[in-house]
């Protein structure tokens, strides 16, 4: 969008009416103080982050350019561009300084703040304004430094108020504005030529409470690309470039896309897109998230050390707490933090009990966001708690000495396996703390996920992100937590598309594996599982919608026959249940992945998938299990207590689409069924075919690919699968 800034009608302004500020600061700008994340957001050249005392900061840090006293710091700057800012009278505050240091009151030159083309001077320490007045568009702030004469530049706490309309009727106008270039643009992208991209998304996603991740290949096909990102809307299951989108990424091993701001708890339909400099817009698929539930994540503080130790550990433990708020679902847990002096392994770096006791040491490079991050990890149980159902330990006391100990949760390997963007990488650890390493000879640099030390911290969000997601993720694949969950945290484990049916198919080779499938049984009025795949048509009293509760992690399956839903036993068995409102607790079922996988066959494909326990609480946990057979009730399926084993496969069932299905069903044969070689009259060389008929009753004149009832001459009757 094009940029309008008021540099002219100097008349007009006295005609406005000044009302009272609005703080608009954290609605516009980005990590306006730098207490999140420290750079993140800002566009920095020639200036660093720095947490010392020597400047009146806000919270722990500042940025600056410092030289020595017998230099000048020349050119410099900290900017952030401000998208879409509503029209106003608006006054941007900032703390700056532009000294040198021998003369601190004199004042220098060089240095300004700014918004847009209006500018104050910066000089002796102080805080600094500038009014301006903003029209239309986006508009770009910051700290800047022109062959400036200081030694010793900084600024910190921008912050934004908003005094009134611009002039009488400037709102009305500005939509306007808006409304023309998005026709324009609508239009301009609509009668594009030119040579098309292919976008194509990465399967797997990384979702956290206000934001996703996502990865996608572009094949240019000629195309010079200009823009890319990704678009999202919570009620356009196709989203376009007209609504919302973001451009933002990280690098790490290619471009990790930062998809927000998103909304805790709540469905978003996400694509990625690209377009090319003749205005050609292509997209990737749209896929179906749901962002995580709302964490809370509290802290206290005792302030122990002196001023310059307190605001750094102080600092730290604010970033700390809401990268857990915004990255995972951690619930009612309160890091209490304090200073300790000799606090740690070699009495110089910093220790956390389960629950949420941390010590923090008088050692500096350990007063920082990924040593808090760290420890509250130990907090929440990695590397304190044993895994639920004693699924090895993630640590106990007694494993500090093992360094062979490997991660098997599905959750965690995927996560690092989509941030390193390879499958040749896998989660490790010593028995108390965890970490990825590659594999089959790669040597690629790895996010340390476990920020297991100072060295290992950087002060990135990517870093600190990824360490919370990294915690996040354990806890879904079962870690002990301290919020409730007796088996890890439900999450949106399975990505979905709500117009779709789907299938369940048990993973145990004797429990429908390859030709079963669960359904609604008329004649008993409950579930069971049937060998249903070798017919040409499966009916949808085995297909099911699937629901998702975003603010509980929580699934529900609809039949899509009958409308009813499976429901937690009551007695012996599992039940169907109708409902008139939304799925009620009992309706509700946490699907954790289990670890191992298994191949089947799709259209000529072979295809690697895995299962889901399903999974609820009841006295205990329990899941749904797939029974064997017997006269009264068929196939059967039961609740069992929860079997947290990889052999539990009578307790995991794999979720095929309806997509996957029909494919699938293409190359099903059951073990009763044999491929033959068949012509036109015979499939048995002693007896004629008198008749061929499909499984519906549709007489063939010949056998045709696929299933075929064929009766012989004899009166036999036999399926036959022809390839």
């Amino acid at each position: 969008m094009k940029k309008i800034h008021l540099t002219w009608m100097m008349g007009l302004c006295t005609m406005l009416t000044v009302q009272a500020q609005t703080d608009v600061s954290n609605r516009y700008i980005k990590n306006p103080d730098f207490e999140i994340n420290y750079l993140t957001y800002w566009n920095v050249s020639g200036m660093q982050m720095q947490n010392n005392v020597s400047f009146p900061k806000h919270g722990g840090v500042y940025v600056e350019k410092w030289v020595s006293k017998d230099s000048r710091v020349g050119t410099a700057s900290v900017t952030q561009e401000l998208k879409n800012l509503p029209q106003g009278q608006y006054t941007l505050k900032v703390t700056a300084q532009n000294i040198h240091q021998d003369n601190p009151t004199t004042p220098q030159t060089g240095a300004v703040i700014f918004a847009g083309d209006h500018t104050t001077t910066v000089t002796t320490q102080g805080e600094y304004t500038v009014d301006f007045i903003h029209l239309h568009g986006n508009i770009t702030i910051g700290f800047r430094l022109t062959n400036a004469s200081g030694n010793y530049c900084c600024c910190d706490n921008f912050r934004l108020y908003r005094n009134g309309d611009a002039y009488e009727g400037a709102a009305l106008e500005d939509a306007r504005l808006y409304e023309e270039e998005r026709t324009t643009l609508a239009e301009l992208y609509a009668n594009a030529s030119g040579d098309v991209p292919i976008v194509e998304g990465n399967d797997y996603m990384a979702i956290g409470g206000v934001f996703a991740l996502g990865r996608f290949n572009v094949t240019n096909n000629g195309a010079r690309i200009k823009e890319r990102g990704y678009c999202f809307s919570k009620s356009n299951p196709e989203p376009t470039v007209m609504d919302s989108v973001s451009t933002y990424y990280y690098s790490h091993e290619g471009n990790i896309h930062v998809i927000e701001p998103l909304e805790p708890e709540t469905f978003y339909w996400v694509r990625p897109y690209v377009i090319t400099r003749d205005n050609v817009v292509a997209y990737g698929e749209p896929k179906y998230i749901a962002t995580l539930p709302q964490a809370t994540c509290t802290w206290t503080y005792g302030y122990e050390g002196d001023d310059e130790q307190d605001g750094r550990i102080v600092q730290a433990i604010n970033n700390g707490i809401v990268n857990y708020n915004e990255c995972t679902a951690i619930k009612s847990f309160t890091l209490s933090g304090h200073y300790a002096w000799g606090a740690g392994a070699q009495g110089g770096t910093a220790e956390c009990s389960y629950g949420g006791r941390m010590n923090i040491s008088q050692t500096k490079e350990y007063q920082r966001t990924g040593t808090v991050q760290h420890e509250f990890a130990h907090g929440v149980g990695v590397g304190t708690r044993k895994i639920a159902y004693n699924f090895g330990p993630i640590g106990s006391w007694d494993n500090t000495d093992v360094h062979d100990w490997q991660w098997k949760g599905r959750r965690t390997n995927d996560l690092v396996r989509f941030m390193e963007n390879t499958t040749e990488v896998e989660v490790v650890g010593d028995g108390t703390h965890g970490w990825a390493q590659n594999t089959n000879g790669r040597n690629n640099s790895l996010i340390n996920y476990g920020i297991n030390g100072a060295h290992e911290d950087n002060n990135t969000q990517l870093l600190y992100r990824a360490n919370a997601m990294f915690v996040e993720a354990m806890h879904e694949d079962g870690l002990d937590a301290t919020w409730g969950y007796t088996t890890g945290t439900p999450c949106y484990s399975y990505m979905y598309y709500p117009t779709k049916k789907y299938y369940l198919m048990n993973k145990d080779a004797d429990r429908g594996l390859g030709e079963g499938l669960l359904h609604y049984s008329a004649e008993t009025d409950d579930l069971s599982w049937e060998p249903v795949l070798t017919g040409n048509v499966v009916e949808d009293d085995a297909a099911w919608y699937i629901e998702y509760d975003p603010k509980d992690g929580l699934y529900s399956f609809k039949n899509v026959a009958n409308g009813k839903y499976i429901t937690h036993a009551t007695g012996g068995y599992m039940e169907m249940r109708s409902m008139h409102a939304a799925p009620g607790a009992t309706e509700k079922f946490q699907l954790m992945p289990d670890r191992t996988d298994v191949t089947i066959t799709i259209a000529d494909k072979q295809k690697k998938t895995h299962g889901y326990w399903f999974i609820w609480e009841n006295s205990g946990s329990k899941a749904m299990n797939a029974d064997a057979y017997s006269r009264r009730k068929g196939y059967a399926i039961s609740p069992k207590d929860f079997d947290y084993s990889d052999a539990a496969t009578k307790q995991q069932w794999i979720i095929l689409s309806e997509d996957e299905l029909a494919d699938y069903q293409e190359k099903a044969i059951a073990t009763t069924i044999q491929d033959i070689d068949v012509d036109s009259s015979t499939a048995n060389s002693q007896d004629k075919i008198v008749g061929i008929y499909t499984v519906n009753g549709l007489e063939l004149k010949d056998l045709q690919k696929g299933v075929n009832i064929v009766y012989y001459s004899n009166g036999q009757v036999k399926k036959i699968f022809v390839e």
